[in-house]
């Protein structure tokens, strides 16, 4: 049987026990239990405290550390080489210079993969550090291959390594009746839009205003709500509802919502709409899609894998605010009840914890397979 370890060098110093983490990073860390029968599983992580503990069958291992990059944590490398795993799978790429040590301490009996959690390659003396620790590695693991093409132009990542795809969460939400979800979030549009993200220039909510905005002239009863965390470009969004009433008067800034009122929301709402540039991967897609709310979203990398390439799902270019508003009268009289019965099939065909375990498994024993080669997904430009 395969040994993976799943090595966290990031340390949540703001924990001080172990269920802290399995609570606050449940979509990130719920597909283990489905590993329990088919591989050597356990995860090693970092934190404010020292314990070795097993919770839902999956072993987890704390041990103290630091976020400082020039930081080396001896003691849980010595303890990785102890366990004598097969496969190592580093989570994230901003602590290069723990994945050299974990190398030249450890040796050479394990492979290394290294999993993206989103960000951009460093520049100067850091970037050559990942250039280093990515030369250790055996393997890299993103959302969508996509995302891997910056750091392949940037030669952080060698052109012919292999590149797995692999969603790096999935959400325990489930849809809720669509009535009473109405009533509790009193969603009154006729079709009713949802955005949940950061008012931000990445996020993009000038263009998702200007196509929806567009759309109101047919649909003058649409209503779009936005849940955002931070509020960035408020200014901006402010300065577009005072040039527009129609506008004005059909979107709902609703600012911040508790996490276990979402599924209210998503189950509300017809269509989940984004406009991101950028992501890692796509967590509030994942959790609207969980909850049957039909995706209009941006053609980028992580949600075309998420949505199997516009298979579920509708899709635009980036900061085309027209071609939103095309995709809006191209659904203005789909059947959305059919359409959101459709996402929550795929959801659950494609995108649950135990995908992910499936997929990590079929990845590990690609990378364990001596007599084959393995074959690279080749990675378009993010």
């Amino acid at each position: 049987m395969i040994k993976l370890v799943d090595l966290t060098y990031y340390a949540h110093l703001n924990y001080t026990h172990a269920s802290q983490v399995t609570e606050n990073h449940s979509p990130a860390l719920a597909f283990a239990p489905y590993l329990i029968s088919k591989i050597d599983f356990s995860f090693v992580k970092h934190t404010a405290f020292e314990e070795h503990v097993v919770m839902d069958g999956v072993p987890y291992h704390f041990f103290k550390g630091s976020n400082r990059f020039w930081s080396v944590t001896l003691k849980t490398h010595q303890y990785i080489k102890k366990l004598k795993p097969d496969i190592v799978l580093v989570q994230g790429f901003i602590f290069p210079l723990q994945v050299i040590f974990l190398r030249l301490f450890c040796g050479k009996g394990f492979k290394i993969m290294i999993q993206h959690h989103g960000g951009l390659p460093f520049n100067g003396v850091k970037g050559w550090l990942q250039k280093l620790a990515c030369s250790f590695a055996d393997a890299f693991i993103f959302t969508a291959a996509g995302n891997a093409g910056i750091w392949k132009r940037k030669n952080i990542i060698r052109q012919d390594a292999p590149i797995f795809e692999l969603l790096e969460a999935s959400t325990h939400f489930k849809q809720q009746d669509k009535q009473i979800s109405k009533a509790r979030t009193q969603m009154t549009g006729e079709t009713n839009l949802l955005w949940v993200g950061r008012l931000n220039a990445n996020k993009d909510p000038i263009t998702v205003l200007l196509g929806f905005m567009q759309y109101l002239k047919i649909k003058p009863t649409a209503r779009l709500y936005m849940i955002y965390q931070s509020d960035d470009m408020i200014n901006e969004v402010m300065a577009l509802f005072a040039s527009n009433k129609l506008l004005a008067n059909a979107v709902i800034l609703v600012g911040r919502v508790a996490n276990h009122e979402l599924p209210y929301w998503y189950s509300a709402a017809d269509f989940y709409v984004s406009g991101s540039h950028k992501e890692g991967s796509g967590y509030a897609l994942l959790e609207a899609m969980a909850c049957g709310c039909i995706p209009l979203i941006t053609e980028i990398p992580p949600y075309q894998k998420i949505t199997g390439s516009g298979q579920c799902g509708f899709l635009y270019p980036p900061g085309d605010a027209n071609a939103l508003a095309r995709l809006l009268y191209t659904v203005n009289n789909a059947d959305k009840k059919k359409l959101s019965d459709d996402t929550l099939i795929y959801f659950h065909q494609n995108l649950t914890f135990k995908n992910i375990a499936d997929d990590l498994v079929n990845i590990c024993w690609q990378i364990m397979a001596k007599s084959t080669n393995i074959a690279p997904i080749q990675a378009k430009d993010a």
